[in-house]
């Protein structure tokens, strides 16, 4: 856990956050007294568990002084409640999945009135095997440093402290988009126009692959089914030289991607994206048919 030289602790704004709530609970007049040892070295190991930490710290004495410090984990409801509010934004669901930190994420704790950072002083509390009376000491204090370099480079380690581990919060996130996907898809089915809802299930039928094949590709003018290609020749290459019927059909949910997603956040009450993205992609298709069946 070596960390030597003028380095700032905690880079990224959770990593400072952490190091003001610390202050905001009362530590601020002493929390700067570990600095130098932690950047002298002194701490030589952490563990992160849910509410716990646990850390050695190299002081004036032979056998390394023992570090606890804990900090109040978030109840089961409050963190259902939270998962609820994160799998809710795909900002913050696309974010997390990937590894990475949403930059406005405690406003989704903030609005369930809890917060991801310790409040107050009954929520945060420290030990260490030294003599000094004054808490936090300065080994305490220099391992409070190090977690924000922890954080920096982890910032999961940070839930994993209040209760939840990176894994449990992708599994609940993955799990609820899901859950919330399958019942928005199954909506959109129910309001689709009656000629499209046929066609889907025509289309669903159990007609085997090459019977498919033959409704859907055959050369114009076709009348018989001795006439159809079959599956096999279509393959080999025989159909090169002849005309094939392309059937352009609409989709069965137009802008099914864009409506998933949403309004982009960067763009949220400055224009209707999603409006002008399907009005470009259908002169898109337009242009792409009107190429198509020039001849």
């Amino acid at each position: 856990m070596a960390c030597r030289g003028k380095k700032a602790f905690g880079s990224n704004w959770w990593a400072k956050q952490w190091l003001e709530a610390l202050e905001s609970c009362g530590w601020d007049s002493r929390l700067t007294r570990g600095r130098a040892y932690a950047r002298n070295g002194n701490v030589l190991n952490v563990e992160i568990s849910p509410g716990k930490v646990e850390a050695h710290v190299q002081g004036s004495r032979k056998i390394p002084y023992k570090v606890e410090i804990s900090v109040k984990t978030l109840s089961q409801c409050e963190w259902e409640q939270v998962l609820d509010a994160l799998a809710s934004k795909a900002i913050f669901s696309a974010k997390l999945l990937s590894g990475e930190m949403p930059d406005n994420i405690e406003e989704a704790f903030s609005a369930l009135e809890v917060s991801l950072f310790p409040r107050c002083a009954i929520e945060l509390s420290a030990h260490c095997t030294c003599s000094d009376w004054a808490n936090p000491c300065k080994h305490i204090a220099a391992v409070c440093y190090i977690l924000a370099q922890e954080f920096d480079r982890d910032p999961f380690l940070l839930f994993k402290l209040r209760g939840m581990s990176r894994e449990q919060i992708m599994e609940a996130i993955r799990n609820r988009r899901t859950s919330a996907a399958q019942p928005m898809a199954a909506k959109k089915e129910e309001d689709l126009p009656k000629e499209v809802e046929r066609e889907y299930n025509l289309q669903n039928d159990e007609v085997s692959l090459e019977e498919k094949i033959d409704e859907k590709v055959k050369p114009v003018g076709c009348s018989s089914q001795h006439d159809h290609v079959s599956l096999i020749n279509y393959w080999t290459g025989k159909m090169k030289s002849m005309d094939i019927k392309i059937v352009v059909e609409p989709p069965l949910v137009e802008q099914s991607i864009l409506k998933r997603l949403g309004e982009p956040p960067f763009l949220a009450g400055k224009m209707d994206m999603i409006r002008q993205l399907e009005r470009d992609y259908k002169k898109v298709l337009l242009k792409a048919i009107t190429v198509g069946y020039k001849d």
